[in-house]
C-alpha cells in the first residue's frame, strides 16, 4: 500500500483537494485493491468476522450508552448489519438508516418490516422509498451513535469512503455543535484496515474502527 502512495507527490495531492472533479487518484487505486481483497473473502470468513464485530459492537460503551443509532443496511461486501438492527430493536433503542436523494443524506427510522419492503438504488443499496415517510432522525431528537460504513480505515480512524461525500457531509453537519454531535464508530472486514490512508481536508474521522482483531 505504502508503494501505492508514493507514487503521487504532494503536489498531485494539493491539486486533487482544490478540484471538485478531478478525483484523488491514490483513493480511486485503494478502492480497488480494497474491492479485490474482499472479493477473496469467502462466505463463511465474512460471516465469521461479521459475527466477531457484532459482539465487540454490542458490548461497546459507546453503543450501550446509545438509543438512537444511525447504521447502514449492508451489502455482501460489508459487515452484515441485520443483526445489529434486531439487536438495536431489542434493546429498544431506534435505528435509523440513510436515504440518499438529490445529492443529500437523511437518516430515516427503521420500522419493523420495512427490510422486506424497501426497494434497491440503482448501487444495491436498501433505502426508504418515496412511499415511505419516516421520521427524519435530525428533525426528532438527533442521535447518540453513527456506525458508519466505509471502504478502508486506518487504526487511528482516518476513513476512506466510496467518494460520494455524503457520510463525510453528514458528520461535518453533526460535528458543528459539539454539545450534541454523536459518536462515530466504523465496522470493517480486517481486510480494510490499513496502516495509513490518503486524507483530505473535508475528510472525516471516525472515533473509533472496530474489526475483528
Amino acid at each position: 500500500m505504502l508503494s501505492v502512495l508514493r507514487k503521487f507527490s504532494s503536489k498531485t495531492f494539493r491539486k486533487n483537494k482544490m478540484s471538485k472533479i478531478t478525483p484523488n487518484p491514490a483513493k480511486m487505486l485503494l478502492r480497488d485493491e480494497i474491492a479485490a481483497r474482499i472479493a477473496g473473502l469467502s462466505t463463511e470468513e465474512k460471516k465469521r468476522q461479521s459475527k466477531i464485530v457484532y459482539d465487540k459492537l454490542i458490548n461497546h460503551p459507546f453503543y450501550k450508552s446509545s438509543k438512537r443509532i444511525s447504521l447502514f443496511m449492508s451489502t455482501d461486501q460489508e459487515i452484515d448489519t441485520a443483526p445489529i438492527i434486531d439487536h438495536i430493536r431489542a434493546k429498544g433503542a431506534a435505528a435509523f438508516v440513510p436515504q440518499y436523494a438529490g445529492g443529500k443524506m437523511k437518516m430515516l427510522r427503521l420500522e419493523t418490516g420495512d427490510e422486506q419492503s424497501m426497494p434497491l438504488t440503482r448501487h444495491g443499496i436498501q433505502q426508504h422509498g418515496k412511499d415511505q415517510p419516516r421520521d427524519d432522525a435530525l428533525e426528532s431528537g438527533g442521535l447518540d451513535l453513527v456506525i458508519a460504513p466505509g471502504v478502508a480505515f486506518s487504526r487511528s480512524g482516518d476513513r476512506l469512503g466510496h467518494g460520494g461525500g455524503y457520510y463525510d457531509k453528514f458528520i461535518t453537519g453533526l460535528r458543528s455543535n459539539p454539545e450534541t454531535a454523536p459518536k462515530i464508530v466504523a465496522v470493517a472486514f480486517n481486510v480494510q484496515v490499513v496502516d495509513k490512508l490518503p486524507m483530505d481536508p473535508h475528510d472525516q474521522k471516525v472515533d473509533d474502527v472496530i474489526f475483528t482483531e
